[in-house]
C-alpha cells in the first residue's frame, strides 16, 4: 500500500465528514480548522490501550526509522532533549491529546497547554488529572494574548503547522517571538512538501484540494526555506532546520535574540 494510501485511511471520520459540507451545491460554510479538530476531538472515545493522537504515530508514513511505540521517545531523543534541555516555563501548541504534552512535563517547571478545540483540552485535563505544574489554555486560533511578552523560556509544537495556513503560520511565529524571553527557545514542525513523502502526500490531497477552501486534514504547502523566511521575518534566528530524522517533513529549531 502507498504512503498516501495509508495517509487517506488515517483521517478520521469526523474529519473526513467535513468534506461533505463541501460538496458542489451544498451551501453550509467550511468548516475552519478549529472546528474540524473539534469534531474529532469530541467524537473521541478511549479505549483504555491508545491516547488520542496515537494514531498519527506510523513511521512507515513519516518516514522515521523507529517503531509506532517507541517514536515520540525517539523524536524526543533525536531532537527535543538535546535542544530543549531543561527551562522554567514551556509552552506548547496544539496539544492535542497528550502525546507530546506526556515528554515535554518533565522538562520544566511549569507547563503551558494550549489548543483550539475545547474537546481537546477536556481529554488532555482527563489525562493528566492531579497532576501539578500544568496549566490549560483555549486558544482562539489568533495567538496567545493572555501571555504575557518574555515570559516563556521554550515554545513547542508538533502535528500543528502542517496544517494551519500561512497566514497562521507566519502569525504564530510573531507570537511565538513575542512570549519568548530573550535567548528562549522553539521547536516549530511543519510540512515539506518537497521532500519524498511530502510530495506524496501533497498529490494525495490534491483531488479533495481543487475548487475549495482548505480541508481540516490537509497539509499546507511548505518547505524548509520558505519557513525560514517566515520565521526571520518574524524575528527569530533559525538555529536549523532537520529533515533526515522525520523524512516527510521538517523540524525547524528557532531562538529569540538574547
Amino acid at each position: 500500500m502507498s504512503v498516501a494510501a495509508v495517509m487517506r485511511r488515517l483521517i478520521p471520520a469526523p474529519i473526513k465528514s467535513c468534506i461533505k459540507r463541501l460538496l458542489p451545491g451544498e451551501q453550509a460554510p467550511a468548516p475552519s480548522i478549529t472546528e474540524g479538530w473539534e469534531q474529532y476531538a469530541a467524537s473521541y472515545a478511549g479505549d483504555g490501550r491508545k491516547q488520542l493522537g496515537d494514531e498519527w504515530s506510523v513511521p512507515d508514513v513519516v518516514g522515521a526509522d523507529t517503531t509506532a511505540a517507541d517514536f515520540v521517545t525517539y523524536l524526543d531523543q533525536k531532537v527535543f532533549a538535546p535542544f530543549i534541555g531543561s527551562c522554567d516555563t514551556l509552552l506548547e501548541i496544539g496539544s492535542g491529546g497528550g502525546r507530546f504534552t506526556q515528554i515535554l512535563k518533565p522538562k520544566c517547571r511549569r507547563l503551558i497547554a494550549t489548543d483550539t478545540a475545547a474537546s481537546m483540552l477536556k481529554l488532555l485535563r482527563r489525562r493528566f488529572a492531579g497532576e501539578t505544574g500544568i496549566e490549560y489554555l483555549l486558544l482562539d486560533g489568533k495567538g496567545f494574548a493572555s501571555i504575557q511578552a518574555g515570559t516563556v523560556d521554550v515554545v513547542f509544537t508538533y502535528d500543528v503547522f502542517v496544517h494551519i495556513q500561512h497566514w497562521d503560520f507566519y502569525n504564530y511565529l510573531t507570537e511565538i517571538r513575542r512570549v519568548l524571553k530573550p535567548g528562549g527557545k522553539a521547536v516549530v514542525h511543519h510540512a515539506n512538501t518537497f521532500s519524498e513523502l511530502g510530495w506524496q502526500v501533497f498529490q494525495s490531497q490534491m483531488p479533495e484540494s481543487l475548487n475549495r477552501p482548505k480541508l481540516p486534514y490537509t497539509f499546507t504547502v511548505m518547505t524548509p526555506e520558505l519557513a525560514t523566511a517566515f520565521a526571520v521575518r518574524a524575528g527569530l534566528k533559525v538555529e536549523r532546520c532537520i529533515t533526515d530524522v522525520v523524512r516527510r517533513d521538517c523540524i525547524t529549531l528557532l531562538s529569540a535574540p538574547a
